[in-house]
């Protein structure tokens, strides 16, 4: 019997879906932390590139990343 039939996801699946998680925990590590230190001052870092635009690509990016993993089919 075929050990590869038992299981749903393969190993190919699985690193498919650790990029896919990586991607967004970068997301969310970029998206983090420029608040200000004592909560009255205003902080403009809190608006830049990296936090507007860039890390929400990469969550949305990580997402279909995963998706995609869970619907990998090996043609063997």
């Amino acid at each position: 019997m075929d050990n590869n039939k038992d299981f749903v996801f393969t190993k190919k699946n699985y690193q498919i879906l650790l990029i896919g998680i990586a991607l967004i925990l970068l997301g969310f590590l970029l998206m983090r932390g420029g608040g200000s230190d004592d909560g009255v001052s205003y902080n403009p870092e809190i608006f830049s590139f990296s936090r507007i635009t860039l890390a929400p690509i990469l969550i949305v990016a990580g997402l279909i990343v995963d998706v995609y993993a869970i619907f990998y089919r090996d043609n063997k």
